[in-house]
């Protein structure tokens, strides 16, 4: 069995119910012979016979099942998947905690959601927003990365104060390849208000593309203080004035934003998953396109030599089954 693997090798350990199986088997012939015996139904076959052949049945039929593979082969493959560009807010009011363990927190736990459940040929970038907009990610296939990047996020990455949603949607829109724009989706992550309608007339210039924009609040209606350490100590954010200031999630400017394009709004506090929603109802059924295509090497599948005796097997019951009954 040297150089054998199996493609299922989660089904090779229900071959060991064939020994049981096959002692089933002989104790139900044994006793048809038995009874034949007591009757006078003459001398009644022997049950080794049938209980070894349906043994072998059961085994080359759970062998080709578990699909054995050997020696080496190379296939040509395509990848396929989507762009995804996520826009992520990082100014402190994400620090507020009206929701666990605050809004940033929240946001990057619902990103690291939804990793995995992207496709091979899916490829993610991440810009980073406050005042201005950064790009922190580019578009990559490798999502380990990605997540390592993403673990050094937070309200420090973003110097200029603020939350300018224009300037995230133009730095992703940067990112758009024109003739598959169709194929890129743009998720915005954020509690802020558009001030200005400015995030309004960025979205426009990406739906003009073809790109849809879904966007998901975080936050609440009645909103909360914004919790910053100074100094090794714990206090609220104050406005010019002295006064604390309390952030509340503006979600009409956010709908506004992301309907326009085709996209959708979720409120982060309303579900446990938002993106992973957002990619089951939305993402996961938008076309994907070819980014390249190659070679890759590997094993060879080989449960032909098995599923012959079986047919033959299969066959030769079938053939005789008549007779046998008689």
């Amino acid at each position: 069995m040297n150089g054998f693997e199996f493609a299922r090798a989660e089904v090779l350990p229900w071959l060991l119910l064939v020994p049981v199986l096959a002692f089933v088997c002989w104790l139900l012939h044994g006793r048809g012979r038995a009874a034949a015996g007591r009757y006078g139904a003459g001398r009644a076959p022997n049950p080794w016979p049938p209980t070894l052949r349906t043994s072998a049945l059961l085994l080359l039929g759970g062998l080709v099942w578990a699909d054995p593979r050997h020696g080496d082969e190379v296939v040509q493959v395509e990848r396929r998947g989507l762009d995804l560009i996520v826009c992520l807010d990082t100014s402190r009011s994400m620090l507020a905690r009206d929701l666990e363990p605050n809004r940033l927190a929240r946001a990057l736990q619902d990103i690291r959601a939804v990793l995995p459940k992207l496709e091979g040929g899916d490829r993610v970038a991440l810009v980073v927003f406050a005042g201005q907009a950064r790009l922190w990610v580019p578009l990559t296939h490798d999502l380990d990365s990605f997540r390592g990047l993403l673990d050094e996020v937070d309200t420090d990455v973003v110097k200029q104060g603020g939350t300018d949603l224009a300037a995230a949607l133009r730095k992703a829109k940067e990112l758009v390849d024109k003739d598959n724009a169709r194929t890129t989706a743009v998720l915005l992550l954020t509690d802020g208000e558009d001030l200005a309608g400015a995030g309004r007339q960025a979205a426009g210039e990406l739906a003009a593309l073809g790109v849809r924009v879904h966007a998901v609040g975080y936050g609440s209606k009645f909103g909360s203080k914004i919790a910053i350490g100074e100094g090794g100590k714990e206090s609220f954010l104050v406005d010019r004035d002295g006064r604390e200031v309390v952030s509340k999630l503006d979600d009409e400017s956010l709908r506004a934003i992301a309907q326009p394009t085709g996209g959708e709004f979720l409120r982060a506090e309303a579900m446990m998953m938002p993106l992973v929603q957002l990619h089951r109802e939305r993402l996961l059924p938008m076309q994907k396109r070819s980014y390249d295509a190659g070679e890759e090497t590997g094993k060879q599948a080989r449960f032909q030599w098995l599923l012959l005796p079986l047919v033959l097997l299969l066959l030769f019951e079938i053939a005789t089954a008549g007779g046998r009954h008689r």
